[in-house]
């Protein structure tokens, strides 16, 4: 049978076929960013092309009797960063769209021994009819996560989906490969709830004074709404005048600082807020006024003060007190700036140091 005619309907279609898929993909995009707890990756459009149409049509294995018998001439993609995602997409998309169940497939939950690598949830759509598309018009929508997303690519490059036209050397290295990738994304996940689970339980570990818990990105959330850090804050910007902001200063670049400093948990940062804290204030303008001199950075130019300035100034007030970080103030906050700000200069860290040490003298 001959295929021109399907690609002639083809022909004709595709002005329809590319604004039902843009119109799809908008109200797709919009439904799945209204779902703040989904972590996703992209959404994906494409059309299939004439020549990809030509060789499907042509396949022995399978007869179209009519263009729509195809049903991936539009085809959406939805990548998510981890495996629930996927679920949840799936569940959207069930609730909101009018999926054909009898063409749609599950595909991770397939068991196919002469398929390898990894299934994406697969979903069959109709479009809305019109004058240009008939009402058995469909499409077709895949829900993969980053990680099987990566690997459909490299299978495809590749060019073997059929574990029989693998050669048999390379069949065992790509199936233990799909395992791997498998037992990833599984554990991804894992970690995103463990992560979760931990930074649910910060505050009230913290309030009961947990003496183990480590300093790290989501703790430190936690110590800069502590009423040590807070209050230290207000004070710096009464200081200088400024409302205080909700976002934070540098995250990674104050864990760095208190860790120069020997400060690797939440108890020890607040124990040396507690014993240092009071210098802070008055060490706020010899900072900014060396600071306005030497690198152009002055509170005339901040619309208001980040969070956890105190512990940046409290760092200083550390270099400069204790002894363990060198013989003199000096040499103390000189290493603290070497490691942090001027890794390849030591000359310019000392330079730095000097200048504070004198500024901060009468504070």
């Amino acid at each position: 049978m001959s295929k021109l005619p399907l690609l002639e309907a083809f022909d004709r279609a595709a002005p329809a076929l590319h604004a039902h898929g843009r119109a799809v993909r908008t109200q797709l995009e919009a439904w799945l960013e209204a779902d703040e707890g989904l972590k996703l990756h992209s959404v994906t459009l494409r059309l299939k092309d004439r020549e990809s149409l030509a060789r499907k049509l042509a396949r022995p294995d399978r007869t179209y009797e009519q263009l729509w018998d195809v049903t991936d001439l539009i085809g959406l993609r939805v990548i998510t960063y981890f495996e629930d995602g996927v679920d949840r997409v799936g569940q959207l998309l069930e609730a909101k769209l009018p999926v054909d169940f009898h063409r749609s497939t599950d595909k991770r939950r397939q068991r196919d021994e002469g398929r390898f690598g990894y299934r994406s949830l697969h979903y069959v759509c109709r479009l809305p009819s019109d004058d240009a598309l008939p009402p058995d018009a469909r499409y077709e929508i895949q829900v993969r996560t980053m990680l099987e997303h990566a690997w459909a690519e490299i299978e495809h490059d590749l060019g073997y989906k059929s574990r029989h036209s693998v050669p048999g050397p390379a069949r065992r290295r790509l199936n233990r490969l799909s395992g791997l990738l498998e037992l990833a994304d599984q554990e991804f996940a894992a970690i995103r709830r463990e992560l979760a689970d931990y930074e649910r339980a910060l505050p009230a570990r913290i309030a009961e004074a947990d003496t183990a818990i480590a300093l790290d990105k989501l703790s430190l959330g936690t110590l800069l709404d502590c009423a040590e850090t807070r209050d230290l804050d207000t004070a710096i910007a009464r200081v200088l005048g400024k409302p205080l902001s909700a976002e934070p200063f540098f995250p990674d670049y104050l864990i760095r600082l208190l860790a120069a400093c020997g400060i690797d948990t939440v108890a020890a940062a607040r124990d040396a807020l507690i014993e240092h804290g009071a210098r802070v204030p008055g060490m706020v303008m010899p900072y900014f006024d060396y600071s306005r001199r030497a690198w152009g950075l002055a509170p005339e130019q901040m619309p208001n003060l980040v969070r956890g300035y105190a512990l940046f100034f409290l760092a200083h007030a550390l270099a400069l007190d204790a002894p363990r970080l060198g013989a003199t103030p000096v040499e103390r906050l000189a290493r603290l700036y070497y490691e942090l700000d001027y890794p390849d200069d030591a000359d310019a860290a000392r330079r730095v140091a000097q200048a504070l040490v004198a500024a901060f003298s009468g504070a």
